[in-house]
């Protein structure tokens, strides 16, 4: 596993996952976070950057991802998440390479760390509740030996964090 990440550059850089409420409490975000319809709408647009609620203009928030994810048989979110939304991501960072793009997934609890395999998994909720989704292998594209912890100063896991795709 790669170290912890216990500073801040995950807010201003990279492409990473939140969960901690307490954190989006603390960067002022609640009325930033844009819904995933939204950042699809900002990407047909071409990033218009004055449209772009940007939090401390280093960083857009989206919330929506589990809630798609979860909507989906997963054989199709798979297919959804690498052919949609990777795009858009990849489409975020090379034009805005200097902030970061975090996806707000609210529930810690769902979080399935596969520390050998240096992999990340959501569990699935619903009908496939016992199912886990590879959800770091889909977003960062098969670079999760790239991804960190997002840690507080007192060890608390918030997020996941990766400094760039490719």
């Amino acid at each position: 596993m790669n170290p912890a990440l216990t500073d801040d550059v995950w807010k201003r850089r990279g492409i990473s996952i939140l969960w901690d409420g307490d954190t989006l409490a603390h960067l002022q975000a609640m009325d930033k976070v844009v819904s995933l319809r939204r950042f699809f709408e900002l990407y047909e647009d071409n990033w218009p950057e004055d449209e772009i609620p940007f939090i401390n203009d280093d960083a857009l928030m989206v919330a929506g991802l589990d809630v798609m994810i979860d909507a989906l048989e997963p054989d199709e979110a798979v297919d959804w998440l690498e052919q949609q939304v990777y795009s858009k991501i990849q489409s975020f960072q090379s034009c805005f390479d200097r902030c970061a793009l975090i996806f707000w997934m609210a529930d810690k609890s769902r979080w399935k760390e596969n520390p050998g395999e240096i992999s990340y998994d959501w569990w699935l909720s619903g009908k496939y509740k016992d199912q886990t989704f590879p959800i770091g292998r889909c977003i960062w594209n098969g670079a999760q030996n790239g991804v960190r912890r997002i840690e507080s100063q007192q060890g608390q896991w918030l997020g996941l964090y990766h400094p760039r795709i490719s």
